[in-house]
């Protein structure tokens, strides 16, 4: 399936960033016009957010980490989120499944 009008938020940000160590949102349309959301984690990010909510007393102190639908990804690159997409929809996941829909 192709996705089309992809936005990553990373392209945002002022400051690079440590592609092993971050999560950001990524947004796409589909082919049929629907658009989606997608949150991505790096694998470290989830141990650095741990550390983190352990210090700040967050989620119970690091007892726990929630986030809707994330998708986790050693590394934060745009071929590698494309791809993960592309995997995840050619698999015959349900959108919905693994993705948040966006209201028009």
């Amino acid at each position: 399936m192709t996705i089309r009008n992809i936005w990553f938020e990373f392209d945002e940000w002022a400051e690079p960033f440590d592609e092993r160590d971050v999560n950001a949102d990524v947004h796409f349309d589909l082919p049929d016009g629907t658009r989606w959301c997608a949150s991505f984690f790096t694998y470290q990010n989830i141990l650095t957010l741990a550390a983190k909510n352990q210090q700040t007393g967050e989620c119970l102190s690091g007892q726990y980490f929630y986030a809707d639908k994330p998708i986790f990804i050693d590394r934060m690159r745009k071929d590698s989120i494309i791809a993960a997409i592309c995997d995840i929809l050619k698999e015959g996941t349900p959108p919905d499944n693994a993705f948040t829909k966006v209201s028009d």
